[in-house]
């Protein structure tokens, strides 16, 4: 017999705070890996609403798929960082197809 696990929803501040840290972990992160990319800019980015968006939903899915908070929060941010990598690569390519 498997335990049925129940998950606690995190409060509103505590969710607020996750995302936070998440998106200021994953801009960390990028800085430290890539030091010519700004920080500043990266956590400007990181903490728009859509951004915000984004990792509040992933965070509490990886919650309700019974991640520990710790997993939840390493797989928005990865999320997020694939996001931003992607959007990057599409903006350049658009540049590169304009001659620019």
């Amino acid at each position: 017999m498997t335990a049925i696990r129940t998950v606690t929803a995190p409060t509103p501040e505590d969710l607020a705070e996750a995302v936070g840290r998440i998106a200021g972990f994953a801009a960390l992160s990028l800085h430290e890996s890539f030091p010519h990319l700004d920080l500043d800019g990266l956590a400007e980015t990181f903490t728009r609403p859509s951004a915000l968006r984004m990792l509040s939903g992933r965070y509490l899915s990886g919650l309700d798929r019974g991640l520990p908070a710790g997993e939840a929060a390493a797989e928005a941010g990865a999320a997020l960082i694939h996001a931003w990598a992607d959007a990057r690569l599409a903006a350049r390519a658009e540049l590169d197809r304009q001659g620019r």
